[in-house]
């Protein structure tokens, strides 16, 4: 049985909470809800009323769920925006009520992190070192909302079902701090544990990303203004470290931010200067505060919109604990591969409350399927497809999330298998452009394409067509003509050079097509040995009708005693006109169709090349499509191929569209379609490139039409021809006449290397 190793993470839900901008009791409500949550920390607050800003947000901090606070139809009427983050609960609240008056929690709530911290320092300890307060104060104190947010409370037991403060009460020893209007905002150690530590506590940062601006510091701002409490709480949900300051305040909260910035300066040194810094926060608008009280090391940051466009800021991965599992592979009754596995252990206190509360299975299926290119278990981070994945990779539509780096499944916490099945890599692209109003569709070329791929036996099967000898004898003859061994390796060695005596086969001595005898140069020979093998090429017999005196040819399939000549019918013994030299051989299968096999060959080679390149990173591809214009603005075209590549450095998603040629020139109708397919896809999710490749040189006019495709902020133009095309490396010829970095590991790289080799005038030759 086939196997494939996983890696399983198991994460929090991550809950956008919906609220009106202004309205202080949805916030609070939000605040409290979120701190019986375990991983509630890092939901943020998404105000509703700038669309823009909040689907930045939502985009930022990769919402699994959109939930409106409180009842109202415009927090209904937003959420419906947003069909890619369906609710996966049957109810429509968060504490689901039951028959005996009880409720229970749909989320994991902070009993575990509780139980945990009770096995670890309370069970029959006298001394734990940990102390855990519990904070009240006065519904009118100015600083309510800032304790809310910093402290933590949780909603009444009736909402709930559960008593969270008794929890603590009896399980930790928890007291009971009563804080005056007047009274100091509390001083805290490594050791204090308060109401809001819970929701955050035992979780860990993934690697997968990374918040480079979450320096630990302060938020000035106003107790009482709405803004500044969304600011340092969804600052906070990015896993920034923050004390609130509100100069108004200073007397109440001087002596925390002199403890909070002697803590800061006495934390263990970062690599870089700027690891080391402090940051101040506040929003903009607001007049510069005088920060000279802060003392040295400080770096201002200034909150506006631009924050939350990931570019800044970031919301990492926060986890509960990750494992591994063997899957077993399999097939579905579609015929795609399937896999199964048990998961990892849970850190999760078990018990009948297992049952009702849920979190998320994040699977990254690692080096994924081997030996089918044309189903995947990777999933390209598009949250638009999330109903999409969960139909088709799962089987509920509404439990999927995709992530930038995996998939996730919201499942309930008691669940000990999973079942995941391959997408099929053709309909993946087709609901992608889908996505960005384009309408996909395999077209014949694609077709014929793609099954010449799958005949050779995969795209780096597909390397003998590097050889231009290869391509010369398919080109040179007809599907009705024949030719012989001798004449096959004559045409693939290719001519010799009159001076050097060097025969144009010797470029690719070094080409692997199959395995050979370590030390063995390719040869000619065996090169058409592999055609025969992959049925690019077939035998037969040449033989003379002894009737019509014409010659004819059979298949080697069809060879019998008694011959039928195709002209004129005649029956004959062949045996006695036999001779070694009337062994022949044809074209083959889709190879036998007088009709250039649709141009497949240049759209191979450079799908084969494009995948040595990202052998990495997965790469999926279709080959030629049609595209229909649905709502983006583009004219019915057909592209010759699409590649899409998870971007590990930005988490966009890197997609290519080409337009393959042998010597036909690249047109302006060329040029335009494929410009106006991809100004479609948004950059703040994808990274678009246009490749055009041909077997010939560009002429001055193809390289004027293609160069307005770049400008000054973006080269999005990779043009490949034979010379980048037939080398094992790619750039391995190209860098020998050009003063180039031969080694390209990415699309962009590819698109630098155009601009300077083809776009932009400059001495080519070193010497």
């Amino acid at each position: 049985m086939n196997t494939l190793s996983v890696s399983v993470r198991y994460r929090p839900i991550r809950i956008g909470w919906c609220v009106r901008a202004g309205d202080f009791a949805a916030l609070r409500e939000a605040m409290k809800l979120t701190f019986t949550m375990w991983g509630g920390r890092y939901n943020p607050v998404i105000p509703i009323d700038d669309f823009a800003t909040a689907n930045t947000l939502i985009r930022l901090f990769r919402v699994d769920v959109l939930w409106p606070v409180t009842d109202g139809g415009e927090l209904k009427e937003f959420i419906k925006q947003f069909p890619h983050l369906p609710n996966p609960f049957f109810q429509d609240e968060l504490f689901v009520p039951h028959g005996n008056g009880g409720r229970s929690p749909q989320l994991l709530d902070i009993y575990h992190p509780v139980r945990r911290l009770h096995e670890e320092q309370f069970k029959n300890n006298p001394s734990p070192t940990a102390t855990v307060t519990i904070f009240e104060w006065q519904p009118d104190d100015p600083l309510a909302d800032v304790l809310l947010a910093s402290l933590g409370a949780v909603p009444p037991v009736a909402i709930t079902g559960t008593d969270y403060l008794a929890l603590l009460k009896q399980h930790l020893s928890a007291n009971t701090v009563t804080l005056a209007p007047l009274d100091p905002f509390p001083q805290f150690t490594g050791i204090d544990w308060t109401v809001s530590t819970f929701c955050c506590a035992f979780l860990q940062q993934h690697y997968s990303v990374k918040n480079s601006q979450g320096h630990p510091g302060i938020y000035i701002g106003n107790s009482s203004d709405f803004n500044d409490l969304i600011n340092f709480w969804n600052l906070r949900a990015t896993n920034t470290s923050l004390l609130f300051y509100d100069p108004n305040q200073a007397a109440r909260l001087g002596p925390a931010l002199t403890n909070w910035l002697q803590a800061l300066r006495t934390r263990p040194k970062g690599r870089f200067e700027s690891d080391n810094s402090i940051a101040i926060w506040f929003k903009d608008g607001m007049p510069e505060p005088d920060i000279s009280m802060f003392g040295q090391g400080l770096r201002l940051c200034i909150v506006r919109n631009g924050t939350w466009t990931g570019l800044n800021v970031k919301a990492p991965c926060m986890y509960f604990s990750e494992g591994s599992a063997l899957a077993a592979i399999g097939e579905s009754a579609a015929g795609l591969p399937m896999i199964s596995f048990q998961l990892p252990p849970k850190p999760f206190d078990g018990g009948s409350r297992l049952y009702d509360q849920h979190f998320v299975v994040s699977i990254d299926p690692g080096i994924g399927l081997s030996g089918t290119e044309r189903a995947t278990l990777h999933t390209p981070y598009v949250p638009e497809l999330n109903q999409y994945y969960g139909r088709q990779l799962y089987f509920e539509w509404d439990k999927a999330r995709v992530e930038p780096d995996c998939v996730g499944i919201i499942s309930n916490a008691s669940r000990s298998d999973l079942s995941l099945t391959a997408l099929d890599v053709v309909e993946l692209v087709q609901q992608i452009f889908s996505a960005v109003g384009i309408a996909a569709h395999p077209s014949k070329p694609g077709l014929i394409a793609n099954q010449l791929i799958h005949q050779m036996g995969g795209l780096q099967k597909c390397r003998v067509f590097k050889i231009a000898g290869v391509r010369d004898l398919i080109e040179k003859y007809s599907p009705d003509q024949s030719f012989t061994r001798s004449g096959a390796t004559q045409i693939i060695r290719g001519t010799v050079d009159e001076i050097t005596r060097v025969a144009a086969f010797d470029a690719y001595k070094d080409l692997h097509i199959e395995a050979r005898p370590r030390g063995t140069d390719l040869s000619p020979g065996s090169v058409l040995a592999h055609l025969l093998k992959k049925g690019v090429f077939r035998a037969g017999l040449k033989s003379d009708c002894p009737r019509c005196r014409l010659q004819f040819w059979t298949s080697l399939d069809d060879v019998r005693a008694e011959a039928s000549c195709e002209y004129c019918g005649h029956k004959f013994n062949i045996t006695p006109y036999l001779k070694d030299r009337d062994w022949a051989f044809r074209r083959s299968g889709l190879f036998g169709k007088n009709d250039h096999q649709e141009g497949a060959i240049p759209v191979m080679l450079t799908l084969q090349q494009l995948h040595t390149v990202c052998h990495s990173q997965e790469m999926l591809f279709t080959t030629a499509i049609s595209l229909k214009r649905t709502s983006a603005a583009i004219q019915n075209c057909e592209t010759d191929f699409v590649v899409v590549i998870q971007n590990p450095r930005d988490g966009k998603i890197d997609i290519a569209i080409g337009e393959c040629k042998t010597k036909d020139l690249i047109s302006d109708d060329d040029v335009n379609n494929l410009k106006a397919v991809a100004d479609s896809f948004p950059s703040k999710q994808y990274n678009a490139y246009i490749i055009f490749s041909k077997l010939d040189s560009f002429s001055p006019e193809e390289l004027t039409r293609v160069r307005q495709l770049n400008n000054e902020h973006r080269r999005r133009v990779i043009l490949f021809t034979a010379r980048e095309l037939e080398p094992n490396r790619l750039y391995e010829q190209t860098a020998k006449e050009f003063t180039i970095t031969p080694y390209a590991v990415s699309l962009e790289d590819m698109a630098k290397i155009t601009e300077q080799v083809f776009l932009v005038k400059r001495q080519q030759l070193n010497s």
